[in-house]
């Protein structure tokens, strides 16, 4: 652990935690780019769903519509990042017998507690003022992402199914925010899509933790309620949401895409549920084959196929707004 000068103590869990008072610049750098880490900055990635609800509606050429959008992608960053910071006070002690999360900055000592307890709701209260200077309902689809937040972190992540059900809702709320702060239509279509497809990623998720234990020797992820005996099951659900998802969005290209003017060739949506559903089968083969990081989506950023299938939905999209080849 650095060597960090200290003038106060903070207990907690009947351990010492020990508050920077006077640190010299290299020290200080180092806890600012701990910090910087803490905030985990690759999942603001998430945080671009909020563009897509501008982007399926054909406003995302409309300047003013695209600067409050901006404004709700900063602030959702922000309250994420805060809440990442107060999950992981809470978890240190878990976090640091884990086999991959005792790497980061707090566990690992780089980050010092007292910095992430006075960083965290500064990031939170930035947030929702900014949620608020954009709009009522922008601000209150970011305070329900801020509480749904928290009591996943206090009480509903150690639910097994529960859980993934919750984070798959805190995917759709970032639709939502998008939705509100864009001021555009709320396809149904478009939430029961985000809640099948992100149940299928964190049900991936749980699956990897659960067999990374397995292969530690532990029988169970004791701090979110899953045994040994749920991986079957998991297997099961988690592929057959992916499913779900894709013939979601087959309903959305037959009963709501085709509807939409401003697209000029609607046949390019086709395109969309074959790359989903080679995307989640990719996904779900790297899990069952031990081969999947615990984050699918920090996996997808770095995945070179997933970039790829990425790249060529969204040619499909381009081609498909445009008319071009139609």
């Amino acid at each position: 652990m650095p060597r960090l000068a200290e003038d106060a103590v903070l207990a907690r869990g009947g351990l010492a935690y020990r508050l920077p008072a006077r640190m010299t610049r290299p020290e200080t750098l180092a806890q600012l780019r701990a910090l910087l880490e803490s905030a985990r900055p690759h999942q603001w990635a998430k945080n671009l769903l909020v563009f897509v609800p501008a982007v399926l509606s054909g406003t995302i050429a409309d300047p003013d519509r695209m600067l409050s959008v901006g404004l709700a992608f900063v602030a959702l960053c922000l309250i994420a990042s805060g809440t990442y910071l107060l999950n992981d006070i809470r978890d240190l002690e878990d976090d640091r017998r884990h086999w991959s999360k005792c790497k980061r900055p707090l566990p690992s000592g780089r980050l010092s507690v007292g910095m992430a307890m006075v960083a965290a709701p500064v990031a939170i209260v930035l947030g929702l003022l900014l949620s608020a200077a954009v709009g009522p309902m922008t601000a209150l689809a970011a305070a329900c992402y801020l509480g749904l937040t928290l009591a996943y972190s206090l009480v509903i992540k150690r639910i097994p199914i529960l859980d993934v059900s919750v984070l798959a809702g805190l995917f759709t709320l970032r639709l939502v925010l998008g939705i509100a702060s864009a001021q555009v239509y709320a396809s149904p279509w478009l939430l029961v899509f985000s809640m099948f497809l992100f149940s299928s990623l964190c049900l991936a998720k749980r699956y990897v933790e659960l067999v990374r234990a397995g292969q530690r020797g532990t029988s169970a992820l004791s701090h979110r309620g899953y045994q040994a005996a749920d991986g079957p099951l998991l297997l099961v659900l988690g592929p057959s949401a992916g499913m779900g998802a894709v013939v979601t969005l087959i309903l959305y290209v037959m009963f709501d895409a085709f509807r939409q003017t401003f697209y000029g060739n609607t046949a390019w949506l086709w395109a969309f549920p074959l790359i989903l559903f080679l995307w989640v089968s990719r996904i779900w083969l790297k899990a069952a084959r031990g081969e999947l990081d615990d984050d699918p989506v920090a996996f997808a950023v770095r995945d070179v196929p997933s970039i790829l299938l990425g790249a060529v939905m969204l040619c499909a999209f381009v081609f498909a707004w445009s008319g071009l080849f139609g």
